[in-house]
């Protein structure tokens, strides 16, 4: 597909306990058409059988590495991951042309990255790219929409000069939305595409369950400064979904848990206005395409 055979694409992955999820990663990793150029796992103190998966795969290829950290023993989001991403990005130094973060419950097609890159190589503005994620629910795909613009957490892949350009990943809760809207602000555009489609072995917030998930998505919109209107709206949408009423209502209790507790989000009066003027925008095409 007119690939660069020289191109340098390094991978991270954070990982906690993630051993049932470990070997299918690996293989679909193993068998992509483009293979990384490094590979590193950053272990947050995992206690099941997660190293020795690890370090196996290791010895067979050495574009795979290990890097251990003392982590605790629950499994923490949100800001966590991103310093855990960052450790890995810190160890695997400068050289190199993109940077993926992929989480070790995904399954790709083998073509993954052959794909995302073309897309890179189609759009010189484009800045971060992701597929989209669908968890297998009985035989049939369940996709996990989101906002066009918005690359996914846990499948992301950065071009090296939006990355150095929006100074990398905040560790704050929210970054990986606010690393999209860093790389707008500063001309590049943000990319998921629906039809690279990539197997999300657990849906978005099972850790947290539903109620808690949109609890955490308010506190986050507390952090980046939403718009209320676009906030209420999305919570509005949220009480429509199962579980009724309490997961919306969980999400605006998040953003007031978060206000009235004083914690801390981002001031910078610049990206705070772009957010919401893009939100803004998201809501009068959503009342122009209902009327």
């Amino acid at each position: 597909m007119g690939l660069d055979n020289e191109l340098k694409h390094v991978v991270v992955t954070p990982v906690k306990d993630e051993s049932e999820n470990l070997p299918e990663l690996i293989f679909s990793m193993v068998s992509q058409t483009v293979v990384p150029f490094r590979w590193v796992f950053v272990d947050d103190g995992s206690s099941d059988g997660s190293l020795g998966i690890i370090n196996e795969a290791a010895d067979e290829y050495q574009w795979i590495s290990l890097v251990s950290t003392e982590g605790g023993r629950t499994r923490r989001r949100g800001s966590h991951i991103a310093k855990l991403f960052n450790i890995g990005v810190d160890y695997c130094g400068t050289d190199w042309d993109y940077c993926s973060k992929i989480d070790a419950d995904m399954i790709l097609p083998s073509d993954y990255f052959e794909e995302i890159f073309q897309r890179f190589e189609n759009n010189g503005d484009l800045g971060i790219a992701s597929g989209n994620c669908f968890v297998n629910k009985r035989g049939s795909k369940k996709s996990e929409l989101v906002e066009e613009d918005h690359t996914r957490g846990g499948l992301k892949t950065y071009k090296k000069d939006c990355y150095s350009q929006i100074g990398g990943v905040m560790e704050i809760d929210g970054w990986d939305g606010v690393d999209n809207v860093i790389a707008q602000m500063n001309d590049w555009s943000t990319m998921n595409f629906l039809d690279i489609m990539v197997e999300h072995r657990r849906p978005t917030g099972y850790h947290d369950g539903a109620i808690r998930g949109c609890f955490n998505s308010g506190r986050k919109a507390h952090v980046m400064g939403y718009n209320w209107a676009y906030l209420f709206a999305k919570s509005i949408l949220h009480m429509a979904k199962w579980p009724p009423f309490l997961g919306g209502f969980s999400m605006l209790l998040g953003f007031f848990t978060a206000k009235l507790t004083m914690q801390g989000k981002i001031e910078d009066k610049q990206f705070v206005d772009f957010l919401r003027k893009k939100q803004r925008a998201r809501i009068i095409r959503a009342i122009t395409r209902k009327f």
